[in-house]
């Protein structure tokens, strides 16, 4: 299974591209910060992670304003087939 849901707050965003098919594609930068309890500790989480975003969902988010907080869900990909980096990639948004 390779899902994942996570909150952030966009703090960047590229300009809109399109597939050769027409697909337009969102590319942004989210910032994330959270606790949890991990082996009976609080743990604070403080990072930023990358996302794309395809379709509707690229439109939605080309129209999101910068420090917007969003619930993301979707899943880890390497960033190409070259690539050991993953970036989230959406499929929902809340």
């Amino acid at each position: 299974m390779n899902l994942i849901e996570i909150s952030g707050t966009l703090t960047s965003k590229e300009e809109v591209r399109y597939t050769p098919a027409g697909i337009p594609v969102f590319e942004g930068v989210f910032h994330h910060r959270s606790e949890l309890t991990e082996a009976n500790r609080i743990r604070k989480l403080e990072y930023d992670f990358p996302a794309i975003a395809f379709g509707a969902l690229a439109e939605s988010l080309n129209k999101a304003q910068m420090g917007q907080d969003v619930n993301i869900r979707g899943f880890l990909a390497p960033r190409s087939m070259k690539s050991s980096k993953l970036i989230v990639h959406i499929t929902e948004l809340n």
